[in-house]
């Protein structure tokens, strides 16, 4: 993950705003506001045993942090059920394990909106399952947005959960291409894959221009 983040910090991309949406303890925030020095960075994440951790963040960094208690989703307001499990990880919207909750729901259009935050876009999903319903959530965002990177999945452990080839293809209907993968995890109980880090830029992206093994 970092190597790749260091790239593309050193192609020198001029991110107004970081998404980081699963933001947890703030850790892959806080590599987002040393690699982007010159970008804002906005933590999303639901569970309220996070806050302690995103507030010190955001003492750290007062003028380029802030951070929302919700979930992405497809709608801007209302709830959604949000199970919670015992290591708080796994948690994920309508999750088949954990304790039960009702979280706020925000759309990232409406985030965008709501705190007037500026493009071009950087989006970060570590969502467990709810990509789909936050990506319906995007459609203006995702107009502004450079490089998507998310955690993709090769078992559908939620009933929204697609898997991570389905998802290059529908991320494809949205103009964004995968241009690399990192942080593969394999399940505990017979090594399969269960699921990996995608990059993607848009599909215009200077990166594509070369189908050259070796030569730009």
């Amino acid at each position: 993950m970092e190597s790749v983040l260091k790239r593309i910090s050193s192609w020198n991309p001029n991110f107004g705003t970081v998404l980081d949406m699963g933001a947890a303890k703030g850790n892959w925030s806080k590599q987002a506001l040393t690699l982007f020095p010159d970008s804002r960075v906005i933590g999303v994440d639901p569970l309220k045993e996070r806050e302690p951790y995103l507030s010190k963040v955001k003492a750290a960094y007062p003028d380029r942090y802030d951070f929302i208690m919700a979930v992405a989703g497809p709608t801007d307001g209302g709830e959604v059920e949000l199970a919670v499990t015992a290591d708080l990880d796994g948690s994920t919207v309508d999750g088949r394990e954990g304790e039960k909750r009702l979280v706020p729901v925000i759309s990232v259009d409406g985030m965008v909106a709501r705190l007037g935050l500026k493009g071009p876009f950087f989006l970060k999903f570590d969502t467990h399952g709810f990509e789909r319903p936050i990506l319906d959530g995007s459609e203006e965002t995702l107009k502004q947005t450079k490089y998507i990177v998310m955690e993709a999945y090769n078992y559908r452990h939620t009933a929204e959960t697609m898997l991570f080839h389905e998802m290059i293809a529908h991320m494809e209907t949205k103009g964004f291409r995968v241009f690399n993968l990192v942080d593969i995890l394999n399940r505990e109980f017979d090594g399969a894959l269960w699921q990996i880090d995608l990059f993607f830029a848009r599909a215009e992206d200077p990166i594509f221009k070369s189908n050259s093994y070796r030569h730009a």
